[in-house]
This record gives structure tokens, sequence and C-alpha cells, in this order.
């Protein structure tokens, strides 16, 4: 038997989902940290539950400014490869990555790659944080 579904269902079917996995009110984040210690709005990472309890990271969030930093860090001379490796995720920033691809792997097995663009608006809209690329 062959199902036709429109794309605004399965997208409404992705978000659905979505909800059910993921307790949005349960969901906490916090800006990351540069190399002194200091807190920077370019990262942030997103937690189940209390971050204070250890291995909870749901993912985590670049901005494009993340990237720049790290550049910074390289040294002048060499360094090709890991240059062109942020260049990329310079391109392809604000991501987010998924911290455990179990989690990624789940809704690749259930979607196929079509639950990726209704994931980014639900992130935008839960946690108003932009999103152009996933890393799972």
């Amino acid at each position: 038997m062959k199902f036709i579904i429109s794309e605004n269902r399965i997208d409404d079917l992705v978000v659905k989902h979505l909800d059910s996995v993921f307790d949005v009110n349960n969901i906490g984040w916090t800006y990351g940290s540069d190399d002194m210690g200091n807190d920077v709005d370019y990262a942030a990472e997103f937690y189940d539950g209390d971050y204070e309890w250890g291995d909870n990271t749901l993912f985590r969030w670049y901005g494009k400014d993340y990237w720049y930093d790290e550049e910074l860090n390289l040294p002048r001379d060499g360094h090709e490869y890991d240059r062109r490796i942020l260049n990329k995720s310079i391109k392809e920033s604000p991501i987010v990555e998924f911290e455990n691809s179990h989690l990624s792997s789940q809704l690749d097995g259930i979607f196929g790659d079509r639950w990726e663009e209704p994931f980014k608006r639900w992130f935008e809209d839960n946690f108003h944080f932009p999103v152009k690329t996933i890393y799972k």
C-alpha cells in the first residue's frame, strides 16, 4: 500500500515527534566559554534537566564567531587543513551539533533526512537561536 503525504504534513509529523522526544520545558542551556573562562555568546550547550548532574547534553550550538576565535588561536604557519575545516564551519554556521548521535540516527531512521529542516525551525522557535546546518 502506498501513502501520499504532503510536505506540510510530514513537517507537522516531525515537529510532533520532536515535541514528544524533547521536553522543551526541561531543556536548559548555557553559553559557552572562551579559553579564559569568560562567557561567550557565540556558543551554547543545551542539556536535559539539571546541568550540574553530568552527561545530559543534547546539542551544542556554534555561531560564526566561535570558528573565527578558533582560527585566531592557530599558529600563523602550517595548519592549512585546520584552516580549511574552520572555513567550512564558518560558511555552515550557525550550527547545531547533536551530542548523542543516537538521537539523530533515530530521527534518520524514522524520517530519513526529511527531519532536518523542520528541526531547524523547531529549534529556532523554541530556543531563539538561528540554525543553518545540523551536524549529526
